[in-house]
């Protein structure tokens, strides 16, 4: 009796791998942004990372391991899809008084910037750092460089360091 059940139970896993197998591999490519001009915001799966990330398609050329949204990307590698996007959300400042420098990743352009977080009923694609935010949801390499001219140019729009102002606009 044992040996029947362990068999089915066999069976039944080889299935499920089997059914696995055949969706993972576009989730195991690389990023391939293709060799067009156009600026296409996109989201591939990052094995690495074990995320969905943001990029910029040229139109052409590419691989399987691209996705129009970043619950597309999720739902369709990773194992346990949540439906929670963070990074294709736009940024919510919040309604607060507060004013907390954060950033959020723009999906438009793959970066991320900063904004002026009121301290409520903001959403989850905030991110204390540009190195954070940029860790997270874009595929971009060099993020300290990128991240250091974008945080420098960040607080001297809102004065960070020296005395607040209370512009909260998110461009």
């Amino acid at each position: 009796m044992k040996p029947k059940c362990l068999c089915v139970f066999l069976v039944c896993l080889v299935g499920v791998q089997a059914a696995w197998w055949n969706v993972w591999p576009k989730c195991w490519k690389r990023k391939a942004v293709g060799h067009c001009s156009q600026k296409i915001p996109s989201w591939y799966y990052s094995f690495w990372s074990g995320n969905c990330k943001g990029f910029l398609y040229s139109g052409c050329g590419g691989n399987s391991n691209r996705f129009s949204s970043e619950g597309e990307c999720q739902k369709a590698c990773t194992r346990r899809h949540k439906n929670r996007e963070v990074c294709s959300l736009k940024a919510k400042a919040g309604v607060c008084q507060g004013f907390r420098p954060s950033w959020y990743y723009d999906a438009s352009h793959d970066r991320c910037r900063g904004f002026i977080y009121s301290g409520c009923n903001g959403n989850a694609n905030r991110f204390q750092s540009c190195e954070k935010c940029m860790r997270r949801c874009s595929g971009s390499k060099n993020v300290k460089k990128i991240c250091e001219k974008w945080t420098d140019a960040f607080q001297r729009k809102y004065n960070l360091g020296l005395q607040p102002s209370r512009n909260t606009s998110l461009r």
